[in-house]
């Protein structure tokens, strides 16, 4: 790049400087992921069409990302990142006679929440599966992270979570995620059909159960 070139990249225009207009056009570009990925699929999403829904010149794309293929993770890893969050704010509220179950509960609420966003369900739960090794690896570190959280949390609880009698916390813990995952899937493609109190009833006393089953000490709570 020329320095004249250089310049002009780096100018202002109406007020905006380059690393805001940059910022923008990013946001804008992950919006029209999400609203893409989210409603008419990834594998028919084409830069000249998310270009188009983000507004802006197709030329841009390419400085932001190298292909649809990170367009698409960084879009879930938005996603996630609004999962995570809410579901940790939620759990993290300290109540009397909190047990495992009533913690659970809170968390699944956030959790089933957040997934009454079709567009994030869509991403989350369909449209990252079965697209590259390297996106299945970012999805299975997303369910490995809510696995430790909830560990991590049964800990903070008081729950002993080691290995003993050849039952391993890390499976269990792993078998309990995936359980909630495919709840979440079919949830959200049978249009949410059942009511999401029930949802978060049902699964809540799935992990609570799952939860019993490692505790061999009472809860002392948060």
């Amino acid at each position: 790049m020329s320095e004249g070139s250089a310049n002009s990249a780096g100018r202002a225009y109406g007020g905006v400087s380059a690393v805001e207009r940059d910022g923008r056009r990013r946001r804008q570009l992950l919006d029209a992921g999400l609203l893409l990925f989210g409603d008419t699929g990834y594998r028919s999403a084409t830069v000249r069409g998310l270009c188009r829904e983000a507004k802006i010149a197709d030329r841009h794309f390419y400085q932001y990302f190298a292909g649809t293929e990170d367009l698409l993770l960084a879009v879930y890893g938005e996603c996630m990142t609004r999962l995570t969050t809410e579901t940790v704010a939620a759990m993290s509220q300290v109540e009397s006679g909190d047990d495992v179950e009533r913690v659970a509960a809170r968390g699944l609420d956030a959790f089933f929440r957040v997934m009454e966003d079709p567009l994030l369900a869509r991403v989350v739960w369909t449209e990252v599966l079965g697209v590259s090794p390297r996106v299945e690896r970012e999805y299975l570190a997303a369910m490995a992270s809510f696995s430790e959280l909830m560990l991590a949390r049964l800990r903070g609880m008081g729950v002993a979570v080691e290995a003993e009698n050849d039952v391993d916390p890390a499976i269990l813990a792993t078998a309990a995620v995936g359980g909630i995952s495919h709840t979440a899937m079919t949830w959200f493609l049978s249009g949410y059909a059942a009511d999401r109190k029930v949802v978060v009833a049902t699964t809540a006393r799935y992990l609570a159960s799952i939860g019993g089953s490692l505790a061999s000490e009472s809860i002392t709570g948060p």
